[in-house]
């Protein structure tokens, strides 16, 4: 038997024609057999990263979970499968199959690492972004013990495969069975990737907890949850959804215009990463950090805004603020939004980015939800500095430069701006000479939250001088702003830790710390006089798609049809998360109550219908 081992497939590198017909389907059968065990191998070895910087115990989780494992094997080995097809050599289609599972399973791992944020499928639209912030220096990759055995294995495995299985299928009617098993393997077992029910009884939370989206998500290893994710890319319609339903749901309420004599200005101004430390009892912070601010905050209208992403994916916040959706759909053409309400109501709508265009595709998708005109770093900004991350002092000025040259059009304006200076990572290293937190932490910690305030107390200061430009004119103008998300303070938050700030999401203090941010929205002294009252007081705890119906209250207007229905929603479920948890009659929850479901799913066939069916052709077309 030795002997014949050894013959046939250790060192014969072709059949030979004398064999019978059996021997040769033993020979043409060993290869593919082989590369599938190394490639269910791999595809265990590929587990050290889906931990990413969390217990390696949770590995032995994985273990005990037949599931987890399948699920997050059964790609590697599928994939080896078609390369075999293509190559005939198992050992490169392993290299080939196992190296395109170990690069998204780095991508996954660095993304955890540095954000705390898992890869998703629909970041593969994301792509240039990602190599923009590792390239540009923002973060610096690594080589770690994690990384050093994923790719060991790797290589490991192609070696033992050439050894082993040195031979090379020749033909077609070789090389066929293997992709074409694996093609009709991948289609039988798609839909139970994408199965919701059984996503969610499989997780390993031993030392994982479920009410964290990330930890949620790392429960189940990192290739099965990236595949189940397509789900999201591609949303289906809620259970019992149809047009009909939610046509009538809407046509409870009608749009209304605003009246000629209350057409206000508006700015919004999205502030990266801003979040008040001062609020959390932070031992050696120095609360003058954000004097200026709480200056704002105390003649404005102020609440907490909790939003669904932490310390990265800015534009949730910021399209589900313009679009009214509390979760956000895959924008490929015109889309419905408030700002087409604002030109349907003769606004202007403008705004400004300091950034790239291409940076999360707003050069496309801004002109997909309203915008006229949209200013951003190229052509623009970059003549005006040379910062990599362009300062507000460049920025603010610009934006009261546009708010002024509009009043020659004779129309009112609405302008969204979103500024870049406070985009982190913070250096964490060089403060020696900031004071905002002294005391008995790291260094690093030190530094990297001194750098952070010290971009807030600058930012603030020129936010500050617009503010002084908004009370002194006579045009009555709305300042509304707000955070996206808390911002990055060390990988794997680790001086969050250091600093005693409690962002357990599993908790109800942590929750709301962990995703919660502030708005405000103030008013000068024209507007005030306008609207009959002040604009000040204490707003309640909202996401990010209710924002926009706070500033329409505040100003007296009832606004389109779908705004009037957000609002009654907005009276039952101020926070609606797609972190599955949720704010129902003033009591946060992770389930509906049973007495609210069927409200929630109107909630739902709303907003859907809202995301997929755009209401405002006629402004495309040159009608109003």
């Amino acid at each position: 038997m030795k002997n014949f081992l050894g013959k046939i497939f250790l060192l014969r590198r072709e059949a030979d024609p004398s064999w019978p017909q059996w021997k040769r389907t033993v020979y043409h059968l060993y290869p593919p057999v082989l590369l599938s065990c190394a490639g269910f191998c791999m595809g265990l070895a590929l587990l050290v990263l889906a931990v990413g910087p969390y217990s390696k115990r949770t590995l032995l989780g994985y273990l005990a979970h037949w599931e987890i494992v399948a699920f997050n094997t059964i790609p590697v080995i599928l994939l080896a499968l078609l390369f075999y097809g293509l190559t005939g050599k198992a050992w490169s289609a392993f290299l080939c199959g196992g190296g395109i599972c170990l690069g998204f399973s780095l991508g996954n791992y660095f993304k955890l690492q540095f954000r705390d944020d898992p890869l998703y499928f629909e970041d593969m639209l994301n792509l240039r972004e990602a190599q923009a912030m590792a390239g540009g220096g923002h973060y610096q990759l690594f080589i770690d013990a994690q990384i050093i055995t994923a790719v060991f294995c790797l290589l490991l495995g192609g070696v033992l495969l050439w050894m082993l299985a040195p031979g090379k299928a020749k033909g077609w009617k070789l090389r066929l069975p293997a992709p074409a098993v694996a093609v009709a393997a991948a289609a039988c077992i798609a839909p139970l990737y994408l199965d919701a029910d059984i996503y969610n009884s499989i997780a390993n939370f031993e030392r994982l907890n479920q009410w964290s989206a990330t930890q949620n998500y790392i429960s189940r290893g990192f290739l099965y949850p990236f595949f189940h994710s397509v789900a999201d890319f591609v949303e289906t319609p809620p259970a019992g959804y149809s047009q009909a339903k939610a046509q009538n749901l809407l046509s409870a309420y009608q749009d209304a215009g605003i009246p000629a004599d209350r057409k206000i200005n508006v700015i919004a101004i999205m502030r990266e990463a801003y979040a008040d430390f001062s609020r959390y009892g932070i031992e050696g912070l120095d609360p003058a950090a954000y004097q200026l601010y709480h200056q704002l905050e105390a003649e404005s209208y102020t609440g907490d805004l909790v939003t669904n992403i932490f310390a990265g994916g800015t534009i949730d916040t910021e399209r589900c603020f313009l679009t009214g959706n509390y979760q956000l759909k895959n924008f490929r053409g015109s889309a419905n939004s408030y700002l087409w309400y604002f030109r349907s109501q003769g606004y202007t709508v403008e705004g400004s980015h300091p950034y790239y265009q291409w940076f999360y595709n707003r050069q496309n998708i801004n002109g997909y939800i309203g915008f006229e005109r949209y200013r951003f770093l190229e052509g623009d900004y970059e003549k005006l500095t040379q910062a990599i991350l362009p300062e507000d002092s460049i920025l603010y000025p610009e934006v009261y430069k546009d708010f002024q040259a509009n009043k020659d059009t004779g129309k009112p304006y609405f302008s969204f701006v979103l500024n870049v200076q406070s985009h982190g990572p913070y250096s964490t290293s060089g403060y020696e000479w900031m004071t905002h937190l002294t005391g008995d932490y790291s260094d690093a910690c030190k530094s990297a939250v001194n750098h952070y305030l010290s971009s807030i107390t600058e930012g603030d200061a020129e936010l500050m001088k617009l503010v002084e430009q908004l009370r002194a004119d006579p045009e009555p103008v709305v300042l509304v702003t707000f955070g996206d998300h808390l911002p990055w303070m060390g990988d794997g938050n680790v001086f969050y830790e250091e600093m005693g700030m409690d962002i357990d999401p599993g908790t109800d203090e942590g929750f709301y710390t962990h995703y919660s941010t502030r708005y405000l929205i103030w008013a000068n002294d024209a507007a005030k006089t306008l609207l009959g009252h002040d604009v000040a007081g204490e707003g309640p705890a909202i996401s990010p798609c209710y924002l926009m119906n706070l500033v329409f209250q505040q100003m007296g207007w009832e606004g389109p049809a779908y705004l009037q229905a957000m609002d009654d929603f907005m009276e039952v479920f101020p926070i609606a998360t797609t972190n599955n948890r949720y704010r129902v009659d003033g009591v946060l929850t992770s389930e509906i109550p049973e007495e609210r479901r069927e409200l929630f799913q109107n909630f739902q066939y709303l907003q859907h219908y809202w995301r997929h069916e755009f209401l405002y052709g006629g402004l495309l077309s040159g009608k109003t």
